[in-house]
């Protein structure tokens, strides 16, 4: 875990004059958000011009807690700061040929606009399409093109009486754009109308701010209306150690002190946490602070993204590295979300390494191996004697 400076933000020349009061105000942060390339290079002291190309295609904006934890602003290869910098890359018609902007068939499986039902048991709601920052690898980079507004009322409306006519769906999760932007009274009509519903036993909610604004969650009202809706889980999206500050342990003591779990979807990136030292800090860092590591996805093939992908083996290699060097509630599922919106497959390193009739031999993770002899479940299975008849 990451410990910040006392009034960190003050090293930065456009918010030295920021009080705590105003710094730890999370409407503070996304009022103030850096909406343009002109605004981060005033940040960091560089001129962004060259990369204008790229802002009139796809948006940016950072909030300023975010980018006051790159650690060196002369170093535009830091993790923070390549998450929220646009890149040429992103709209090179070669690198990005293979790119769809809906890869997943969101919209086409959409029963009513803003819902997609992709899985029996489960729904998504994209409840708005603004977010405090604008990841370069977001999946649903096509909001990046798209007015920012949240849904309205109505919309939510149709999205809830879909859930109720369909009593086979369990759970259903809250995205966006991140839906954790919205005024409390917004968030509180969502939870309470989808708490209401007696066969939704489960409701997600996917957001970013704890990464990027944790002081979100210093908001009372917002613990508040979390503690009275008690079917919320709540998915953090942490991609890089340097996110998990003190100021992310302390948001996360409040959400869990309002009865609400906290999982985490890492997103396997280039240049930014390939590597298995890099991860294995991530997932350290996140257990510190109570977060537990959920997936480990495979960068999708969303146009505009294709450059932060890796080979996909690259996320078995890492796992394989972790297996025995960190705690099992440390190694999240590694999976590949399947074009066309077919779902999420999970992959896992081979441990076996010859299988026969009578045996299997196993590699552990230190390479070693050991011959396993197989039971013969034929005559377990077969056995017609009684339990009780053993006693006698």
């Amino acid at each position: 875990m990451r410990k910040l400076e006392k009034e960190y933000w003050k090293r930065i020349k456009k918010w030295k004059d920021i009080s705590r009061w105003e710094w730890e105000d999370w409407r503070w942060q996304i009022k103030n958000r850096l909406k343009n390339l002109d605004e981060i290079g005033q940040v960091l002291g560089k001129d962004l011009s060259f990369l204008k190309k790229v802002e009139n295609v796809f948006r940016t904006g950072t909030t300023p807690y975010y980018i006051s934890l790159v650690e060196d602003f002369d170093n535009l290869e830091d993790p923070i700061l390549k998450q929220v910098l646009p890149s040429c890359e992103e709209i090179d018609p070669f690198i990005q040929s293979e790119g769809n902007f809906d890869p997943f068939n969101e919209e086409v499986m959409s029963p009513v606009p803003g819902l997609t039902h992709r899985y029996p048991d489960r729904v998504l709601m994209r409840v708005t399409n603004f977010c405090s920052v604008y990841c370069r690898h977001c999946m649903r980079k096509r909001i990046f093109l798209e007015e920012e507004k949240a849904r309205t009322y109505q919309e939510y409306q149709r999205m809830f009486d879909y859930v109720r006519e369909n009593k086979n769906i369990k759970e259903v999760i809250i995205s966006g754009g991140d839906p954790l932007t919205l005024p409390n009274r917004k968030i509180e009509f969502i939870l309470e109308n989808l708490q209401s519903i007696d066969h939704v036993d489960i409701i997600r909610i996917g957001s970013r701010e704890m990464v990027v604004n944790p002081y979100r969650f210093f908001d009372e009202g917002l613990l508040e209306i979390l503690e009275r809706n008690d079917k919320v889980w709540l998915v953090t999206h942490f991609n890089h150690p340097n996110e998990v500050t003190d100021v992310v342990k302390k948001a996360v003591k409040t959400v869990l002190s309002a009865g609400v779990p906290v999982l985490n979807q890492t997103v396997l990136l280039k240049g930014i946490n390939d590597s298995a030292e890099v991860m294995e800090r991530l997932f350290r860092s996140l257990l510190r602070v109570k977060i537990k590591p959920y997936y480990l996805f495979y960068c999708d093939p969303t146009k505009g993204v294709i450059h932060f992908r890796t080979q996909i083996k690259k996320g078995v290699e890492i796992l394989e590295k972790l297996r025995g060097r960190l705690s099992g509630m440390g190694i999240p599922v590694y999976a590949v979300d399947l074009p066309g919106g077919l779902g999420k497959v999970p992959l896992e390193p081979d441990y076996i390494v010859e299988e026969t009739d009578s045996y299997l031999i196993f590699r552990n993770f230190e390479g070693k191996t050991v011959k396993f002899t197989k039971c013969n479940f034929d005559i377990i299975e077969n056995h017609t004697r009684k339990s009780e008849d053993l006693c006698l």
